[in-house]
Formats: structure tokens, C-alpha cells, sequence
């Protein structure tokens, strides 16, 4: 005699293995002072500081300080992933960070000259 699982019995299977099986924790992002080590479309590099705090409605108001430049943005976190809108010497650009289980955010940048990346480091 074979038998077959039944439509509740695969059911019940199928929801005890989702309980075993959760989706990841995404690391959280903090409010903060980060420093700032990044690297130009070009290859140089730079570094500076960035200042991250909530926002209105979930948001992320975001302030870099590189050399003598100040940079304002305003982000959003989904899914671990921090976005960034932001403009400098009136250039629309936009920066994507995930979040790392340490706490550090890896990103890469773009104004439409190319893209650079950053490390943000909590300070």
C-alpha cells in the first residue's frame, strides 16, 4: 500500500519548514557620525566625515563633509539598502549603501561622471 501525503498533511509540512527556515535579519542602520573613506570615478581617493539622522516619515537626512565641501541628501532603507538622493555643484547624483552586519555601510556613488564608492564607518 502506497501512501499519499494529503493536501493538509503537505500544507502543515509546508508551514513547519517556513517556521525553520526564516528569512535574514538585515543589520540596522544607526543614527551617527561615520567616517567617510571613498574612492572617485577616477581613481583618487578621499576621505571626510558623514552625519546620518532620521528624517520626516522614515526618511534619512543625510550630510557629508568632504575637504571643503559640504553635501546634503535626503535616503530611504529598504530590504538592508540605504539610497541616497543628493546634489553637488548643481548635479543631481544618487549613492546606494548596504548596511553590514558590523555596522559599516559599503556603497558606490554616481553624479553621471562614473561611479565612485565608499566605506562609512561608525565613529
Amino acid at each position: 500500500m502506497r501512501l499519499l501525503p494529503t493536501r493538509p498533511r503537505l500544507l502543515a509540512a509546508a508551514m513547519a519548514l517556513g517556521l525553520l527556515v526564516a528569512a535574514p535579519a538585515f543589520a540596522q542602520i544607526r543614527e551617527g557620525v561615520y567616517a567617510v573613506d571613498g574612492t572617485n570615478p577616477d581613481g583618487t581617493t578621499y576621505d571626510g566625515q558623514l552625519a546620518l539622522r532620521p528624517g520626516p516619515a522614515g526618511s534619512w537626512v543625510v550630510n557629508w563633509r568632504v575637504g571643503t565641501e559640504q553635501i546634503l541628501g535626503l535616503g530611504l532603507i529598504n530590504a538592508g539598502v540605504l539610497g541616497v538622493g543628493f546634489v553637488i555643484n548643481n548635479r543631481p547624483g544618487v549613492a546606494v549603501y548596504e548596511v553590514l552586519p558590523d555596522g559599516k555601510l559599503r556603497g558606490s556613488w554616481t553624479t553621471g561622471g562614473g561611479m565612485g564608492t565608499e566605506l562609512l564607518s561608525p565613529q
